[in-house]
């Protein structure tokens, strides 16, 4: 994965056309600071401070701050920051670059360093003044601000000695743990100088010993991870672009999709990422829901998939954590062609299911919080191996997408007296599993009924006898609900589902408790008795020992439930349904 964001960033590069010096700086996201605020001074002895100016985020260029970030608890590469508190902002971030330079001792004439005295003279001198007025400035802005300095009417990116400082502060900080004449882990050539690790990435420290290579001394940790200067420069612009085009959220999650190229040249979409082109709306995915695999704006999948696979596509979900990048997930080398396998899929799906398209959010819904009175989401570990496997492929568990099925359709028959939410998007999750062959059904052959259509509809998962009597009972046992709910404007029945935890006892022993109450309430007609005689027929049929979990016994029982407007259909053909079979209670999310 680094190497795939490293040769983005050399190709960015070379694209573009940029000095060492636009390599080296950071945009500050012009969405969440809007605005800067330019401290202005006049340029020659004792440079008098002039006023606060406001301006636009990055207007004339990003690279006109040479803005880096540097340590949270010191100053940054250059005198401009991101406002957090402006009492420490400003003698910490600003003035404290000035005692910075003054002690890295570099490599300034004499005239630079006491031009550099004078400037930080007079913001100390002025600091009350300058603080009141950005105080100012803040609160007519309301928003978030970055800050930086303008002498003589001149951003720092046009003032030699910042640039200067700024060159060295960088190299100061990679040659502070290097070694000479070795290996680059990156592009594995010889250089003539490589550093411990690269800015851009950092996925481990040396504050422990124990994580250090070369006898736990902190001098020869270059060892871990030895970058030269070429493959770093490379790795902060890919990081760059990976951050600004290629960032996305994913349902309480963030990834980064990264290209990863094979041969040939890459399309125009991919050039326009790639030179610094921020996708418009219009590029990417803009059409209607139906067409989403992901559900946001922001989703360029779908746009991906289109491409030939001379490229291939690395996804990584990270979390920072402290001051190291930790990575929860890293899906590599997904061709164009898969990607075109999961809209395919979804394609399916979305034809049975047409007002209600499928898309990777309703997998979520399962897989977030095991309780709802928890914080945080603590499924996300599960999440990410269903998301690992869909895209390289790999078989996954009915029983294991069971339990976590029924947890949720519990929760909501039980808090909101039989509702069946969630059921929908689990049938349509099964279904586009199955049509990526991550779930195989198995090849029975059993006697043909009226209720056939219904089957081979969703015949991936009702795919043998005790799944299938259980879907009808299901249903027949939702009419009788209905039944009861018209007559008496309550369900008493659903008591007997023991909140859908039952047991294959408890499903065998439904079947005459249906029936029997049907006939209390005279509405066994002879359309519900033949359907509780299939019924019959595949209890009788299926083997002595179903084989099935509890959770998957009760997820086909209330798939049933949640569709039995479906073996309504096939019962009482397409004409109008009775009043007191019309559904109640039920809608699907």
């Amino acid at each position: 994965m680094i190497t795939a964001v490293r040769e983005l960033g050399t190709f960015a590069l070379n694209k573009s056309g940029k000095d060492s010096l636009s390599a080296l700086t950071e945009v500050i996201n012009a969405d969440n600071y809007p605005y800067m605020l330019v401290i202005e001074l006049e340029e020659y002895e004792p440079c008098e401070f002039i006023c606060v100016s406001v301006e636009d985020m990055n207007a004339g260029g990003a690279g006109r701050y040479i803005y880096r970030q540097g340590s949270s608890r010191g100053s940054n590469y250059s005198p401009t920051a991101i406002i957090t508190d402006i009492k420490k902002t400003l003698p910490i971030k600003i003035i404290g670059w000035f005692n910075s330079v003054s002690k890295q001792k570099l490599m300034f004439s004499k005239e630079e360093q006491g031009y550099l005295k004078i400037i930080k003279k007079s913001l100390e001198k002025n600091r009350a003044k300058i603080e009141s007025e950005i105080m100012e400035k803040l609160q007519d802005i309301g928003k978030n601000c970055g800050l930086t300095l303008k002498i003589g009417g001149k951003y720092l990116s046009e003032l030699v000695i910042f640039r200067k400082a700024f060159t060295q502060l960088v190299s100061a900080k990679e040659d502070s743990i290097s070694a000479p004449d070795k290996l680059c882990s990156l592009c594995g050539k010889r250089k003539i100088k490589v550093s411990a690790g690269a800015p851009a990435y950092k996925f481990y420290t040396i504050d422990k010993p124990g994580m250090i290579s070369g006898h736990f001394i902190e001098e020869k940790s270059w060892r871990n991870y030895p970058v030269c200067q070429e493959c770093s420069r490379a790795l902060d612009e890919g990081k760059r672009i990976t951050e600004r085009n290629l960032k996305f959220s994913f349902y309480g999650l963030s990834y980064a999709l990264i290209p990863k190229f094979l041969f040939g040249k890459p399309s125009e979409i991919i050039l326009k990422i790639i030179t610094g082109n921020r996708m418009d709306k219009n590029i990417k995915i803009k059409t209607e829901t139906g067409q989403k695999l992901v559900k946001t704006e922001d989703s360029i999948l779908h746009i991906l998939a289109q491409e030939q696979d001379n490229l291939m596509y690395n996804f990584l979900f990270s979390k920072k954590s402290n001051n190291a990048e930790r990575i929860l997930l890293l899906v590599e080398d997904v061709l164009p062609s898969r990607l075109r396998a999961l809209f395919a899929a979804k394609g399916k799906v979305d034809s049975v299911f047409v007002d209600d398209p499928f898309h990777l959010g309703k997998v979520r819904n399962f897989f977030a919080k095991s309780d709802e009175g928890k914080r945080d989401n603590d499924l996300d570990k599960y999440f990410l191996e269903i998301i690992d496997k869909t895209f390289k492929g790999l078989p996954i568990s009915i029983p294991f997408l069971a339990t976590h099925f029924m947890r949720e359709i519990r929760r909501d028959f039980n808090n909101q007296e039989g509702a069946l939410f969630k059921v929908g998007n689990a049938i349509q999750t099964v279904m586009f599993f199955v049509d990526l062959s991550m779930l195989t059904p198995k090849e029975v052959i059993m006697a043909e009924t009226i209720f056939d259509p219904v089957f081979k509809k969703y015949e991936a998962q009702l795919d043998n006898r005790e799944k299938r009597g259980i879907f009808l009972l299901g249903s027949l046992t939702k009419m009788l609900l209905n039944i009861q709910y018209t007559t008496r404007h309550s369900q008493p029945f659903l008591s007997q589902l023991m909140g859908l935890k039952m047991d294959e006892r408890s499903i065998k022993g439904l079947l005459p408790k249906v029936t029997n109450k049907l006939l209390e309430y005279k509405r066994l007609d002879h359309k519900k008795a033949q359907l509780a005689e299939v019924i019959s027929q595949y209890f009788l049929e299926s083997s002595a020992n179903w084989r099935l979990s509890v959770d998957e016994l009760n997820y086909y029982f209330v798939c049933g439930m949640n569709l039995y407007k479906e073996i309504n259909v096939v019962l009482y053909g397409q004409e109008e349904v009775k009043e007191e079979e019309e559904e109640v209670d039920v809608d699907v999310d």
